[in-house]
């Protein structure tokens, strides 16, 4: 494989956080909230759908998106590191806002479906935002902004019911889709407006056929795991379905070490990314599968006797709602996490608290408050996963190739989904018992369904393990051919490249700094649905005494809401009222008087440099939540000890002698010549071209 480099346009890239980059991430979570709008909003209205085009067919209307997303994920992964994750963002964007518009306006079932299959295409932007965020910003800044990236749209996940069921009633199914069509115009205007091409491409044709080939076999797999159920698992069709996506895959891996430029070369895949997708695919596999099974207990009345059932024991929206704030929480602190301690052993901490609540719901299929905490301990695991699993993924590939491995690890949490879903629903078939004259899913099923589940996580756990055992190489540098070894693009910690590269020569290597590694495995180099699940709104039967229990849960849900808002309050006031000085969303220097014992700065989206003298010997306490602080000559070297108390969040406070500042200064000044210099060049080209 050809990858050769040539210096293109200059790097547009964020070192720490600041406006501009909050801006960023909040452009790439309003787009990911457009593709969970589309994917997974029109569950809502399942039954509306089916009675407006006088069908039965569920399992087309839900999972026709999510196939079509498989079929054009891989294609769209390679695109996005050829011509570029924005132009393939802003693509994938316009093509699902297409399809919205025509299931907005759709006379029949057939015209819907084309719609549907368009509106799959969605799937794609996930992995594509994740691509731009790992290249807009240095790794350290890219974890946690990847952890927002992929889990904030959660937060419109828990009020989006009580928003969406009046205009569904007011409207019909098509106020969805309206809701998709604006939120899609939205997410295209500001991806064209605001955020910058992605600064490292790949090389080479795009392999069309392999392309097609992958998607082809992951939809026929996928199809049928989703459709299944519906059709059935042992019918011709369905038969027919695997057997051909099985052929398609098989086709696409004696394609892959046949052809010189694949759509994923096979024969360069690592052993840690491979451990990394398979702890992936068997952590989201349980999340999800457990999940679905949540959702049918809380249907289940106790009074049935089955041994399990939550039906009326309490609010059911708040099942429902759980994982969400743990899906936040869980990711973003991830993210900030893995700049210390390195995403491999994030994911494993999430595999973990994934296998606690598991087998928390062994009991809480019987108990509303432990089945509570369990699916919100496995909120908080499924958002450390799918954080930690784009982090770890992308940090052992090279930047031209983010967007395949992103990929990868999101079509990897649908596989994961889909075929557990599968396994869970055959476990609960096999053991169904009666109740009242009709068919009902047994105490036994639903255990084995959740120690099947726990097993899986289990066996993540272990794969996870070895990926926190492997050790990472020693620096290496991304030379071109011809250069004489010369480094073509090396940032040191907090430089700025100001390079675009494209790839069309000899194999490359990218630089890695051991910091940025983050004491994980070795970077990988270069060589050449959930199945669908239709919402019943049931009533739900008044239990006596059902008033005298709700109050613990109204008292407990204050009780947090109230600890969290004077956590809030307590970090905010401390930061703004930090006695040295504050940076909020901007920076500042703050420097240390001869006398002075102690310093107290704050950060708010923003870093503040503190400026030590010679002789003296720093101590830095206090926490600055996802952001961090540095201090290493004025923290190592011996001297009288001053207290530097940094609080913030979202902020960086660099400990610093004034030699060190007047380095960096110098290193700006440098930079922003050699900036001038290579515009004035770019100018006088033009100018002779022109002429």
């Amino acid at each position: 494989m050809n990858d050769a480099t040539v210096e293109l346009d200059r790097i547009v890239e964020e070192r720490r956080w600041s406006w501009r980059l909050i801006g960023w991430v909040g452009v790439l979570v309003l787009a990911n909230r457009m593709a969970d709008t589309v994917i997974t909003t029109p569950q809502m209205v399942t039954t509306e759908m089916l009675e407006y085009f006088g069908t039965n067919k569920v399992a087309w209307l839900n999972s026709s998106a999510m196939l079509a997303g498989a079929i054009c994920s891989p294609l769209l992964a390679k695109s996005a590191d050829v011509f570029g994750r924005r132009r393939v963002l802003l693509i994938t964007i316009f093509v699902s806002g297409a399809g919205s518009v025509i299931c907005l306006i759709a006379p029949n079932l057939a015209l819907f479906l084309l719609g549907r299959f368009l509106q799959g295409s969605a799937m794609a932007v996930v992995f594509l935002t994740v691509a731009l965020t790992r290249q807009l910003c240095p790794p350290r800044v890219a974890m946690t902004a990847i952890g927002i990236v992929t889990s904030a749209s959660a937060i419109v996940g828990i009020v989006e019911p009580f928003l969406m069921e009046p205009l569904i009633a007011q409207f019909g199914f098509q106020s969805v889709f309206a809701v998709s069509v604006v939120l899609a115009a939205a997410a295209g205007l500001s991806v064209r407006l605001f955020i910058p091409e992605s600064p490292i491409l790949g090389s080479g044709r795009i392999d069309v056929g392999g392309a097609l080939l992958l998607g082809g076999g992951l939809a026929g797999v996928l199809g049928y795991a989703s459709l299944g159920q519906d059709l059935g698992w042992l019918s011709g069709g369905m038969i027919a379905l695997l057997a051909a996506g099985g052929a398609a895959l098989v086709g696409w891996a004696v394609l892959a070490l046949r052809v010189d430029e694949p759509i994923v070369d096979i024969r360069a895949l690592s052993r840690p990314l491979l451990l990394t997708l398979l702890a992936v695919v068997l952590a989201a596999g349980s999340f999800q599968s457990t999940i679905q099974l949540m959702s049918l207990i809380a249907k289940v009345s106790p009074e049935l006797g089955l041994g399990y059932g939550l039906a009326g024991t309490g609010p059911s929206a708040l099942l429902f709602a759980a994982p969400a704030p743990g899906i936040i929480l869980g990711g973003i602190f991830a993210g900030w996490l893995a700049t210390r301690i390195g995403p491999a052993r994030t994911l494993l901490g999430g595999i973990v608290i994934g296998t606690v609540g598991t087998f928390t719901m062994l009991a809480g299929v019987s108990s509303f408050p432990l089945m509570v905490a369990s699916v919100g301990l496995l909120g908080m695991a499924a958002g450390a996963i799918n954080t930690s699993g784009f982090n770890l993924a992308t940090g052992q590939a090279p930047p031209e190739r983010h967007g395949v491995v992103s990929g990868l690890v999101s079509v990897m949490l649908a596989v994961g989904g889909a075929v557990v879903n599968v396994a869970g629903t055959a476990v609960l078939n096999a053991t169904t018992t009666e109740a009242e004259g009709a068919p009902q899913n047994s105490a036994a099923g639903v255990y084995l369904y959740i120690l099947m589940a726990g097993i899986l996580f289990v066996t993540a756990v272990v794969t996870a393990t070895v990926l926190t055992r492997k050790r990472p190489t020693p620096r290496q540098t991304l030379t071109s051919a011809g250069s004489s070894g010369r480094p073509r693009a090396t940032p040191g910690p907090g430089a700025t490249q100001s390079t675009r590269h494209r790839a069309p020569g000899p194999a490359v290597s990218v630089a890695t700094r051991p910091d940025d590694a983050l004491r994980d495995p070795a970077p990988y180099w270069s060589a050449s649905e959930e199945a669908p699940t239709q919402v019943v709104t049931e009533p739900v039967p008044t239990v006596a005494g059902s008033g005298v229990r709700r109050l613990p849960q109204r008292l407990t849900g204050g009780a947090g809401v109230v600890l969290l808002a004077g956590v809030v309050l307590f970090i905010g006031t401390q930061i703004v009222t930090a006695d040295d000085g504050t940076a909020l969303l901007g920076s500042r220097q703050v420097t240390v008087g001869p006398a002075q014992e102690r310093v107290e700065v704050g950060a708010l989206f923003g870093s503040v440099d503190v400026v030590v003298p010679d002789g003296v010997s720093a101590r830095v306490v206090g926490r600055v939540v996802f952001g961090g602080t540095e201090c290493e000559r004025a923290c190592s070297e011996p001297g009288r000890e001053i207290v530097v108390d940094a609080v913030g969040a979202f902020g960086m406070v660099d400990v610093m002698r004034p030699g060190e500042i007047l380095a960096d200064e110098r290193e700006e000044v440098r930079e922003n010549a050699e900036d001038a210099a290579e515009a004035a060049r770019e100018r006088a080209q033009e100018a002779r071209d022109d002429g």
